[in-house]
């Protein structure tokens, strides 16, 4: 997964040239922000409510802030490198250090990455998930979505009762899947394309197109959310149905871009699971909305589920938002013993939605077995900043059947497990179904 460098790293290289003419840097330019200390800590869950970077571990979070944290269990106090913007990296870490590492507090290593430098060539793999130590703190509410003053009531995010009957096709799966992972040629806007990857900006633009196509074919209203991140600019994919409620809707996300690879499984995979879960509910009389978002530049450092989460709290719309079921990676099972992932960290109160897809396995009889993993690497991460329930389904990524195709060139649909893929579709559709149906 990559991972976007902090913008910090156009003012060091500016600084390194300006060098050759001035004792100081930051003397030489008056707009250079000074050093200063950031303070990374682990901390109990919702205690730290301003910060700079929050990430969740099972039972704490590491928060990076500029003031010391009172009562954290683990703390250290480092100066920003002008030269080497500080990251946080999730692991599992090695018992060596990482090339640039400052320190390790609960589980992270904080490590410093010569500006101008690929993070994930600076550590040796692809395999890690980092982000930049943020420029500016924000400010959020400590109470769980859901507690908070003026929030609308939310339906019990578990499965109660007998499964909906949701039919997943897996004949539709791979036939989707590859028309977006560039097995097939696709008709798009009327003339027949080859979608080869979607890391650049015209592969992205691609595939954007064939979602609008497929979504719109299947009556639901779309819409684009263009956003700015840094230098960085992408643009996020929504389809939706209103429900009877309109003040409450549950998101189903994925995200489109690849690592300019096919990307059948990262993340084409979750796509094409969200689309089929979008075709089985497309006629269902819906209490709560049905609102399905195609994330931009989530191998760039989940720059489009942040944006857009950002964009429901400024506008006043995340207390609608009853949860988020982030699709990320379902279709490889190699050896077959049907396990999978329903990640919730313990982040507020998205433990109840992710036993919502448990059950929904169990009830639906699909031969799933739930492995317990803890991570902040996919877009899931971006909703619990701002205290919404949200889980990551994936296959077991975090086990022993890892893909060994990720972000490489070999991620394509021939190594994906079919059955397996409609077995965890429709587990998290029959949730779905559980939350949003009449």
């Amino acid at each position: 997964m990559a991972i976007r460098r902090n913008r910090s790293w156009a003012t060091a290289a500016g600084c390194a040239v300006l060098a050759l003419f001035s004792a100081s840097c930051a003397a030489g330019d008056p707009t250079a922000r000074a050093t200063q200390e950031v303070h990374v800590s682990l901390v109990d869950k919702d205690t730290v409510t301003t910060f700079l970077n929050r990430l969740a571990t099972p039972d704490g979070q590491v928060v990076a802030t500029r003031a010391a944290v009172d009562g954290a269990r683990q703390s250290v106090a480092l100066a920003e490198e002008r030269d080497a913007p500080l990251h946080l990296v999730e692991g599992p870490l090695p018992d060596a250090p990482l090339p640039g590492e400052r320190a390790r507090v609960g589980g992270f290593a904080v490590v410093a990455v010569p500006a101008g430098r690929d993070l994930h060539d600076w550590l040796g793999s692809r395999r890690y998930h980092a982000e930049p130590i943020a420029e500016r703190e924000v400010a959020v509410s400590s109470a769980p979505r859901g507690q908070r003053a003026g929030a609308p009531p939310q339906k019990r995010a578990t499965l109660d009762g007998e499964a909906p009957d949701i039919a997943i096709d897996a004949g539709f799966l791979e036939a989707r899947l590859g028309e977006l992972s560039g097995a097939t040629p696709v008709t798009v806007g009327g003339r027949t394309v080859v979608i080869r990857e979607r890391g650049s900006d015209s592969g992205r633009s691609l595939a954007r197109a064939w979602l609008r196509q497929q979504y719109e074919a299947l009556g639901f209203t779309v819409r684009e959310h263009t956003y700015r991140s840094g230098w960085s600019e992408g643009v996020n994919v929504i389809a939706e149905r209103p429900g009877a409620d309109p003040s409450r809707v549950l998101i189903l996300s994925a995200h489109y871009d690849s690592v300019s690879n096919a990307g059948a499984d990262d993340d084409g995979s979750g796509i094409v699971s969200s689309l089929a879960i979008a075709r089985a509910l497309k006629d269902a009389p819906l209490r709560v909305g049905l609102r399905f978002v195609a994330f931009d530049q989530e191998e760039a450092g989940l720059l489009g589920s942040k944006a857009y989460a950002q964009r429901l709290e400024r506008d006043g719309q995340l207390a609608q938002v009853v949860g988020v079921l982030d699709l990320e990676m379902t279709g490889y099972d190699s050896n077959g013993d049907g396990r999978y992932h329903a990640i919730h960290c313990n982040e507020n109160t998205s433990a109840d939605l992710a036993a919502s897809v448990e059950s929904a396995a169990e009830s639906a009889a699909l031969g799933l077995v739930r492995a317990e993993a803890c991570t902040n690497r996919s877009d899931h991460a971006a909703f619990w900043r701002y205290g919404v329930p949200s889980v990551a389904v994936a296959q077991d990524f975090f086990g022993d059947d890892g893909n060994p195709c990720y972000h490489e060139r070999c991620d394509r649909v021939d190594r994906l497990n079919w059955d397996y893929m409609r077995r965890l579709t429709q587990a998290v559709g029959v949730a779905a179904a559980g939350i949003v149906l009449e």
